[in-house]
C-alpha cells in the first residue's frame, strides 16, 4: 500500500527550503498563532479554528478505530494515554505548523538517503488512516494544487458509497443489467422476442446449439459417413463429373499458393472471402457464363427472409436468422431469370404471403448455394460454426421449394421439384461441400460430401470445378425446373378464374335462356 502512495506523491520529495524562506514561515505562523483565540469558549462554533481541527481531526480517526486489530507498535502510537493528550492540550495547537517545518525541514534538506526514503518515513510515522484523513479534510484546502483535493474530485463520480449504521462504507447496490438475461431454461442467445427468431452470431457458436436450436426446429446435420437417399446421391455424383473448362496452369497456381501463404501469416474473414471470389466463385456482375444475362445472382452479407427460416411454435429455441457471406440464387428482374407471368405466378405461391420465394431484401429468389467464409489464420475461424450457419441457410433455401411443390399438389400436378441445395463451409486451409434435402414433409438434412484442401493442386482444381458444377446445375436443370412449376400454376390459376367467371355468369342467364325456348315449344 505505502509503495504505491510513494509513486503516485514522489514528485513532491524534490522540496529544497532555503533558511530565509524557513525563518520567514515560522514568523508568520508565529503571528498566526498568537491572533488565534486561547479558549475553546471564545470560539464560533461556525468559524472556529481550522488548524485545531485540522490537528485534531486524526485523534478523532484514531478515537473510530480503536476497534481495529492493529499491530503493537502502531496501536501504542496511535492510541496515547487520556493524561497524555491532557498534558498536550492548547500547547499541540500552537506549535504545530512550526513544530510540522522544524522536523519536516531536516528530512528534506538530508541527502544522504534516496529521495524517496525520507517521505516513506514520513508516511509511515502519520498511521494508516492518511487517506482517510486526507479525503475527510479535503473541504479545508480549496487550492488546486492540492494532491489530496484532486484525488477526491476524481474518485467521487465513480465510487458514491453509502454507509451504514456503524459508520462502515457500503458500496452502492448494483442495478439492474438491461443486456443480460438470467432466465433458468431459455438462454438469451436463442430467443428473439420481436421476430421469433435469433439474430445474434453467438448461437450459432453455443456447444448445444444444434441440438436445441436445430434439432428441435427439424434441422439435423448428419454425419459424413452416413447413407444418402438415391436421389441425393444422384446430384452428388453429376456435381463431382469432370467438366470441360481448363485448370489452372502453372503459374497460375504459384501465384495461388503465394496468397494461401500470405494468408496463413495472419488474415480476416474478408481476407479469405476476395481470395475466394477472385479463384473459385465467379463474379456474377461480369461473368458472361454466370452473368445476368443467364438470371443468376447473388449477395453478400444479406439477411434472409424470417418467413423462409423453420420455427417450431412449440420449441422456444429459436434458429438464429440466417446471413450467408454469399448466396446464390436467381433475378426478381422481369424477364431476367423469368417472364412477368412467371414472377405473377410466384406471388400465388402463398396465400398471405406475396413475396415468398424472395430470399432476400434485394429480391434474391429461390436460393439454391450458400456459402460461409471463415478465417483460420485470424479471428472467429470456425469451420464447425460455419455448418451450423450452412444448417440455417439451406434450410431457408429448402422452404422456398417446398413451398413451390406444395402449390403444384395443390393444383393436382404430378409435377414435383428435387428440392435440394448445396452449401459451402470453406477458410483458408479447407474447403467443406454440403448437400442439403428435405424429406417426409418435415425434416431438413444437411450432410458433408466432400473436403477439399487449398494448398494441394489436385483438391484446388476439384473444388473449383464442383463449384461450378453446381452454378450450373442451378443455371440450367434446376431454374428449367422452377420456370416449367411456374407455369403449370399460372394456367391451373387462369382455368379457375375461367371456370369461375362461367359459374357466376350461368345463373343470371340460364333463366332467360329458358324462358325464350319454352314458347317455340309450345307454338310447335
Amino acid at each position: 500500500m505505502y509503495g504505491s502512495i510513494t509513486k503516485a506523491q514522489f514528485h513532491y520529495s524534490r522540496v529544497k527550503m532555503s533558511e530565509a524562506l524557513r525563518n520567514e514561515l515560522l514568523e508568520a505562523l508565529a503571528s498566526t498563532n498568537a491572533a488565534l483565540p486561547q479558549s475553546p469558549k471564545e470560539q464560533s462554533p461556525v468559524t472556529g479554528d481550522l488548524a485545531r481541527d485540522a490537528l485534531s481531526q486524526s485523534r478523532k480517526r484514531r478515537l473510530t478505530t480503536s476497534e481495529i486489530d492493529l499491530f503493537p507498535t502502531k496501536r501504542t502510537r496511535l492510541e496515547p494515554t487520556d493524561t497524555q493528550r491532557d498534558q498536550v492540550g492548547d500547547e499541540e495547537t500552537e506549535q504545530s505548523y512550526a513544530s510540522f517545518l522544524t522536523d519536516l525541514d531536516p528530512i528534506l534538506l538530508d541527502h544522504s538517503e534516496p529521495f524517496h526514503c525520507p517521505i516513506s518515513k514520513w508516511l509511515e510515522s502519520v498511521g494508516l488512516d492518511r487517506e482517510t484523513h486526507c479525503r475527510s479534510d479535503s473541504h479545508l484546502y480549496l487550492s488546486d494544487s492540492n494532491p489530496c483535493l484532486r484525488q477526491f474530485k476524481r474518485s467521487a463520480p465513480d465510487m458514491a458509497y453509502l454507509r451504514d449504521a456503524a459508520g462502515s462504507a457500503v458500496p452502492p447496490t448494483p442495478g439492474p443489467i438491461k443486456s443480460q438475461s438470467h432466465e433458468p431454461n431459455i438462454d438469451n442467445w436463442s430467443k428473439s422476442p420481436s421476430s421469433g427468431v435469433s439474430s445474434s452470431s453467438s448461437g450459432v457458436r453455443n456447444q448445444m446449439y444444434r441440438q436445441s436450436n436445430l434439432a428441435f426446429n427439424n434441422i439435423y446435420i448428419q454425419p459424413s459417413a452416413a447413407l444418402l437417399p438415391d436421389v441425393v446421391y444422384g446430384h452428388v455424383r453429376q456435381i463431382r463429373a469432370e467438366r470441360n473448362s481448363p485448370e489452372l496452369s502453372s503459374g497460375e497456381w504459384k501465384k495461388i499458393v503465394g496468397r494461401l501463404d500470405s494468408l496463413e501469416e495472419g488474415c480476416t474473414e474478408d481476407d479469405v472471402a476476395a481470395f475466394l471470389n477472385d479463384t473459385i466463385f465467379p463474379n456474377h456482375t461480369i461473368d458472361p457464363t454466370y452473368g445476368p444475362s443467364t438470371g443468376l445472382t447473388s449477395s453478400s452479407n444479406a439477411l434472409m427472409s424470417l418467413h423462409l427460416v423453420p420455427a417450431n411454435p412449440e420449441n422456444p429455441y429459436k434458429v438464429t436468422q440466417p446471413k450467408p457471406d454469399k448466396l446464390y440464387g436467381y433475378s426478381g428482374n422481369p424477364n431476367a431469370a423469368f417472364t412477368q407471368p412467371q414472377l405473377l405466378a410466384q406471388t400465388m405461391l402463398h396465400p398471405k404471403i406475396s413475396h415468398y420465394p424472395a430470399a432476400t431484401s434485394q429480391g434474391l429468389r429461390f436460393p439454391f448455394f450458400a456459402i460461409e467464409f471463415k478465417a483460420a489464420g485470424g479471428t472467429k475461424g470456425d469451420l464447425w460454426v460455419a455448418a451450423n450457419q450452412c444448417a440455417g441457410a439451406s434450410s431457408a433455401c429448402l422452404k422456398a421449394i417446398d413451398q413451390l411443390n406444395i402449390s403444384l399438389q395443390e393444383h393436382q400436378s404430378i409435377q414435383s421439384i428435387d428440392n435440394l441445395t448445396y452449401c459451402i463451409a470453406v477458410d483458408n486451409n479447407v474447403a467443406k461441400l454440403y448437400i442439403s434435402w428435405k424429406e417426409e414433409s418435415l425434416n431438413y438434412y444437411l450432410q458433408q460430401v466432400d473436403a477439399f484442401l487449398l494448398s494441394k493442386s489436385k483438391d484446388f482444381n476439384s473444388f473449383r470445378r464442383q463449384v461450378r458444377n453446381i452454378l450450373d446445375w442451378g443455371r440450367d436443370a434446376r431454374l428449367k425446373e422452377i420456370r416449367d412449376a411456374l407455369d403449370i400454376i399460372l394456367e391451373e390459376n387462369r382455368k379457375k378464374a375461367t371456370e369461375s367467371a362461367k359459374s357466376r355468369q350461368l345463373p343470371s342467364g340460364a333463366p332467360a335462356a329458358n324462358s325464350s325456348k319454352k314458347p317455340k315449344s309450345s307454338s310447335s
